[in-house]
């Protein structure tokens, strides 16, 4: 069975314009269910849905999570992996020394705290699929490099990691809205 990393866009994105809560309860059920079967977090992504900590002011989405998405056994943490420490470096360095990449894209990736270099190393790391709304860099370009922040499903097609789009998963986990 595939296990499936999501990217904090692949619920953010629905929450805020297509599947809202009220208009699309049934999306929400079929993650949840997804969710159980074969979808992790990384704790980096949590901490992007999660970020408002205690009482405070805390959106629907985050409030859904906490309820639905933080049992232990779905939080992956990559800081205690050393296959996934490995990647990580190796992503790190991919970046750094791609023709692709200015300095300013490596910087937007280089701090620990970022999730998306640690989706791409645990996927590696362990076999996932990641699941993100991001789109390719069609203009990706060793002659003109970007300065902007890589994108996950190009890293991943780089380094032979399998990445899919939320419209994907939905196809392959059959869900019917």
């Amino acid at each position: 069975m595939t296990k499936y990393l999501i990217d904090s866009n692949s619920l953010i994105s629905p929450y805020r314009t297509f599947y809202q809560f009220d208009l699309v309860p049934s999306f929400w059920k079929w993650f949840k269910e997804a969710f159980d079967e074969s979808i992790y977090l990384v704790d980096k992504v949590r901490d992007e849905l999660c970020h408002v900590k205690g009482d405070g002011d805390k959106d629907d989405l985050q409030l859904w999570i906490e309820s639905h998405c933080l049992e232990k056994d779905k939080i992956i943490h990559p800081n205690r992996d050393t296959g996934a420490l490995s990647e990580y470096a190796n992503i790190l360095n991919y970046i750094h020394t791609s023709p692709l990449y200015k300095q300013k894209s490596f910087d937007e990736w280089a701090t620990f705290e970022k999730a998306d270099p640690w989706l791409i190393a645990i996927a590696k790391a362990h076999d996932y699929t990641i699941v993100t709304m991001e789109e390719r860099n069609r203009n990706l370009n060793p002659s003109n490099p970007t300065s902007k922040e890589p994108r996950i499903p190009d890293v991943c097609d780089a380094l032979g990691v399998n990445c899919i789009n939320l419209y994907d998963l939905m196809h392959e986990k059959k869900c019917v809205i």
